[in-house]
């Protein structure tokens, strides 16, 4: 099945592409001009600036549907070239009115939040000042803007490629990082060894030239704080994810507390192993067979699965299959992985695949109809509340798998599947929730540590060692390789803090299956609810509006009762 994008345009040399393009431009100059604070003008204006995004962004969003089936196609790549260009001209031309109201005097301001036309936008308009207080002048941020240039942004440039030149020797074969990161889940022990020796070899033998990077780009993060007026280094991060600071260490803190479960899931494999503890190489062994999921099965799964939770949620899915939304097999040309596209509320949601007819594609499709759900639903909203705030954004992904792996726990003939499964369920828990807690709480520590000076490679080990150990406790045995594996994790270097963002909607999706188990067919109306909310509240008070309370001291310990509920399973099975 291939999708039909022709609900956008009708091929590549639709004129309409460009006509929307001209139109969008067009807007743009009507939305910026004549600004002033009276709350009928400004409405006017963000309803010209709303209406000249969407022109905008329709062709972009097609071309760069059309060049993801199509990536070795020159007449794709010159119109995804042009949409973009045409859409950051158009990003650019509508700063004006975006700065406008992030300056506008507060006895201004405040009136629009109630202002008729204006009042549905309170989230928006809140958030685009949120970070009013650490703004700079103009011509301030005009000079950090080109400072970056050859500073932060040339060192992540710099980072991404010099690491991917390195090459992995494994087995006489010259491999790149995703090749030799992919060995480590093979059922062959030696393999995993030799990937496992070659992949942190190598950041080993590269870690002077990777720490050197790193102490460049938390220097830059230290200056900005200062200049900015940041009162924590996860002021900038909490902000723009509408959360406080104690939100994040709160988690971070409830999460170190369970990292027992870490632990006794490793002493189990160890035992599955044949050993005591598991060695470093094995981590990513694979539990057991998985068994082969076709397409057409795959498909009706999923449908049964939702549908057994909500019969709204299957009929949506349906139609992605139905009105062909949906891509769903490798191609030639065609890029790899799996993606949701949620389009526009005025358009709807796009799903592409690679499906391989395993148990992971099975899911991989669950997972990106449960987002696909979620901006359907959100199409009520009006473009500036479209969409999920970062904490909210896997709201409905996760939920998904896990609503499928209960119909396959339901369905699977043998203990030992079923085993493999909840395996599967916990290593995806450990690497998503745990790990993330991990590298937070790392990185962390190297940021205050670079107050002090530059951090030698010996000091970024020790501080990954020691914080790897807490992890894992007792039930993995590592090597002197190991240390040097945050030299390899990317987010550290482009990003500030964001790893959080993946265990916080992890478990909080768990939180939610929580209260779903507890209150059942009442809490589905309350949950398709969060999902058609967007962004048009801030994530806290959408969760309120579900009986949910993310402040709460114990909210988290409904996320872990599951994990600790699927460890127990396991056990019984073992």
């Amino acid at each position: 099945m291939e999708w039909d994008l022709s609900d956008l345009y009708a091929s590549p040399k639709d004129p309409r592409i460009l006509k929307d393009l001209e139109e969008a431009l067009a807007l743009s100059q009507e939305a910026v001009e004549g600004l002033r604070p009276e709350a009928e003008v400004l409405a006017q204006k963000i309803a010209l600036y709303e209406k000249a995004l969407e022109k905008g962004y329709k062709p972009l969003l097609y071309a760069s549907l059309y060049f993801s089936t199509h990536t070795q196609d020159a007449e794709a790549k010159a119109l995804l070239d042009q949409a973009r260009s045409r859409f950051a001209e158009l990003k650019n031309r509508l700063l004006p009115l975006e700065l406008y109201l992030k300056t506008l005097p507060e006895e201004d301001f405040r009136p629009l939040l109630e202002a008729p036309g204006l009042s549905d936008l309170r989230h928006w308009l809140g958030q685009l000042r949120a970070f009013a207080p650490y703004t700079l002048s103009e011509k301030e941020e005009r000079i950090l803007n080109l400072k970056s240039l050859v500073g932060r942004s040339a060192w992540s440039q710099f980072y991404t490629e010099y690491t991917g030149r390195f090459r992995f020797l494994v087995d006489g074969k010259s491999l790149t990082d995703a090749e030799v990161r992919a060995l480590r889940r093979s059922p062959d022990p030696r393999v995993r060894r030799e990937a496992h020796r070659a992949l942190y070899g190598k950041l080993l033998e590269e870690a002077p030239t990777l720490s050197y990077i790193f102490n460049a780009v938390f220097q830059d993060f230290l200056q900005d704080l200062s200049l900015r007026g940041y009162d924590h280094p996860l002021r900038p991060t909490a902000l723009s994810d509408e959360l406080e600071v104690e939100d994040i260490l709160r988690l971070l803190e409830a999460t170190e507390a369970r990292y027992g479960l870490v632990e006794a899931y490793y002493r189990l494999k160890a035992r599955r192993l044949g050993l005591e503890k598991t060695p470093s190489p094995d981590l990513l062994a694979p539990f057991g067979e998985e068994p082969r999921v076709e397409f057409k099965e795959a498909q009706a799964l999923v449908l049964e699965a939702f549908g057994r939770f909500s019969p709204e949620m299957a009929e949506i899915a349906r139609e992605f299959f139905q009105k062909r939304w949906i891509d769903v097999y490798p191609r030639p040309g065609k890029r790899g992985g799996a993606f949701c596209s949620g389009g526009l509320p005025s358009t709807h949601p796009y799903v592409l695949l690679n499906h391989t007819d395993d148990l992971d594609s099975a899911h991989t499709l669950a997972h990106e109809l449960g987002h696909g759900v979620h901006f359907y639903l959100a199409r009520r909203q009006r473009l500036l509340n479209f969409g999920a705030t970062t904490p909210l954004a896997e709201t409905a992904s996760v939920f998904a798998e896990i609503l499928l792996d209960d119909l396959l726990m339901e369905r699977l003939s043998t203990r030992e599947e079923r085993a493999t499964l909840l395996a599967n369920r916990l290593e995806d828990a450990i690497a998503t929730a745990f790990r993330q807690v991990m590298y937070t709480r790392f990185e962390l520590r190297a940021v205050e540590a670079r107050k002090e000076g530059a951090l030698a490679p010996e000091a970024f080990h020790a501080l990954w060692d020691e914080e790897q150990r807490r992890l894992y406790g007792d039930g993995v045995e590592w090597t002197e390789l190991d240390k040097s594996a945050w030299s390899g994790i990317p987010h550290f270097v482009h990003y500030r803090f964001y790893t959080y963002s993946y265990a916080y909607g992890y478990l909080l999706v768990l939180a939610l299956y929580a209260r779903y188990l507890e209150e059942g067919r009442a809490f589905v109306p309350k949950y398709l609810e969060i999902l058609a909310a967007g962004e048009s509240e801030s994530p806290e008070a959408i969760l309120r509006k579900a009986g949910l309370n993310p402040k709460d001291p114990g909210f988290w310990e409904g996320s872990f009762r599951v994990l600790e509920g699927w460890l127990k399973e396991l056990e019984g099975l073992l």
